[in-house]
C-alpha cells in the first residue's frame, strides 16, 4: 500500500505487471490439495519449462505424462501433453527409449504474477484446477504448538538484494544483505499474538550462524502476515537492527512475499521511534542460500564467540556516506486498519530486538 510517488512505478511493476518484470515461477513439486493423487513436477531452466505429471490412465493405473516448451511472458506455458509406452521398468537394464503413445492435446499453466508458487492448470479437455507448490519439509516432528509452514519456511539463510536505482544519490544501483533466521516462538504481546522467527545479520556470508556479536548488534525478528491487497500472497515482515548512526539506532525493514526459495517486496531504513512508512522504500528480492538444518546444526560459531568481526559498519552508515540516506517525507496515503496494526507489530519486533 505504498503510494509514495517515487515508488509508484516500482509498485506497478512488482504487483500488477510482475510477469513482465523480474519474475520466475518456482521449480519443484506442485499439487492440487483437493486431488492429492496427482503430482506435477515443474522444472524451469532459463525460459524453458518441463512438466511431468504423475497421474493415472483412464483405467486407474499409475501413469506419467510430459509436456515441454518455452514460457510466454515469464508466467504462461502451453505445450502438447504426451503419454509414453515402452517405459523402462525400474531396476531393470535399459533396452530402448520409450515411444510416444499418444498426443493428448494442449495443456496450459498460467502462473499467478503476484505469487510465483501458485498457478492454474488447464487440461486438454478444458478442465481447470488451481495448483500450488507443495510444502514438503517445512514442519517437522519437533515443531509443536500450532506453528505453521508460513513461519517455519523462513528458517534458513537468505540473501536479499535491494534496488536503489531510484535514489539519485546512491553511488551504485543495488545494495545487499544476508539474514540468518534460526529460531522461532510464539509472542503473546497484545500487539503481536503470533508466531515469530528470529536470527541475525551474520558476521559474514559464509558462517551460516549467529555469533554473540551479531545477536547483540544485528539481531532480527519477523512474522508472517496473511494476504492483503498490497501483498496478495501474504507478507513476511522482518525488522533488523542495522546499527547506530548520528546517535540513533536505525532499523532495516523488509516486507517480502516469500515462496519456497525466493520472493520479492520492499526494503527501507528508519531511525528508532520513527514511522517506517514515512521513509522511502525500495524494491527488494530475496533468495534462500542455506537450509534450516544448516543454520541450526551446521558448521560455524552458532551463537558462540565474542570476537568483533572485521566489518562492523551498518547499512545506514554506508548509505549516509554516499548522501543516499532516506529522509522522512510526509505520508501521501491514508492509514487503514491493517497498516496501523502492522506498525504496532513492527514496534513490538523492535522491542524484541532491544
Amino acid at each position: 500500500m505504498r503510494f509514495l510517488a517515487t515508488l509508484l512505478f516500482g509498485c506497478l511493476a512488482l504487483f500488477v505487471m510482475r510477469d513482465a518484470r523480474a519474475y520466475e515461477p518456482e521449480s519443484g513439486q506442485w499439487w492440487y490439495p483437493s486431488e492429492p493423487g496427482i503430482r506435477y513436477f515443474i522444472e524451469i531452466q532459463d525460459d524453458r519449462l518441463t512438466l511431468v505429471v504423475a497421474g493415472g490412465a483412464p483405467n486407474g493405473q499409475a501413469k506419467w505424462y510430459v509436456a515441454e516448451g518455452a514460457l510466454n511472458g515469464n508466467a504462461r506455458f502451453e505445450a502438447t501433453l504426451r503419454s509414453y509406452k515402452g517405459i523402462q521398468p525400474i531396476g531393470q537394464p535399459f533396452t530402448a527409449r520409450p515411444s510416444v503413445e499418444s498426443n493428448l492435446g494442449r495443456v496450459k499453466i498460467v502462473f499467478n504474477p503476484d505469487n510465483n508458487w501458485r498457478a492454474r492448470l488447464t487440461w486438454p479437455n478444458g478442465r481447470s484446477v488451481p495448483i500450488r507448490r507443495f510444502d514438503n519439509h517445512f514442519k517437522r516432528a519437533e515443531d509443536t504448538g500450532g506453528v505453521t509452514a508460513s513461519t517455519l519456511k523462513m528458517l534458513g539463510e537468505w540473501q536479499i538484494v535491494s534496488d536503489l536505482s531510484s535514489n539519485a544519490n546512491a553511488s551504485f544501483p543495488f545494495t545487499a544483505d544476508v539474514l540468518v533466521l534460526d529460531d522461532y516462538g510464539f509472542d503473546n504481546h497484545p500487539s503481536l499474538r503470533t508466531w515469530v522467527y528470529e536470527g541475525c545479520r551474520p558476521d559474514d556470508g559464509q558462517v551460516g550462524g549467529c555469533s554473540t556479536y551479531a545477536l547483540t548488534n544485528h539481531d532480527a525478528s519477523g512474522y508472517y502476515e496473511a494476504p492483503s491487497s498490497d501483498f496478495p500472497a501474504g507478507v513476511q515482515v522482518i525488522v533488523l537492527k542495522d546499527g547506530l548512526y548520528d546517535g540513533r539506532m536505525w532499523y532495516a525493514l523488509y516486507e517480502l512475499a516469500i515462496g519456497t526459495n525466493d520472493g520479492s517486496g520492499w526494503f527501507t531504513l528508519y531511525p528508532q521511534g520513527a514511522d517506517p512508512y514515512d521513509y522511502q522504500a525500495w524494491p527488494a528480492r530475496a533468495f534462500r542460500s542455506a537450509s534450516r538444518t544448516f543454520v541450526q546444526e551446521g558448521t560455524g560459531p552458532a551463537k558462540q564467540g565474542n570476537k568483533v568481526p572485521a566489518f562492523t559498519r551498518s547499512m545506514v552508515a554506508h548509505l549516509a556516506a554516499q548522501g543516499a540516506l532516506p529522509t522522512p517525507k510526509a505520508s501521501s496515503r491514508g492509514r487503514d486498519d491493517r497498516v496501523v496494526e502492522r506498525v504496532a507489530r513492527i514496534r513490538e519486533l523492535e522491542a524484541r530486538l532491544d
